[in-house]
């Protein structure tokens, strides 16, 4: 591969990985109501906890890949 091939691969997963957290984000926002009604003022139990793992890990792992 040559240098300009490789600039615009690392382009074009930087684009996709910017509007995969944008999607993911905007997922979020419209059912965080939802998650404080369902999760948050629920009693905390060991599901919880892995709810917000599970749901808040992904967020992250596209924030890092963003970066």
């Amino acid at each position: 591969m040559s240098d300009e091939e490789v600039v615009y691969a690392l382009r074009w997963n930087n684009n996709i990985a910017v509007a995969m957290f944008a999607l993911i984000s905007y997922e979020y926002i419209l059912q965080f109501e939802n998650e404080v009604k369902f999760v948050w003022t629920k009693p905390w139990s060991l599901m919880t906890y892995l709810y917000l793992v599970v749901r808040y890990f992904g967020i992250f792992l596209v924030w890092a890949c963003c970066m």
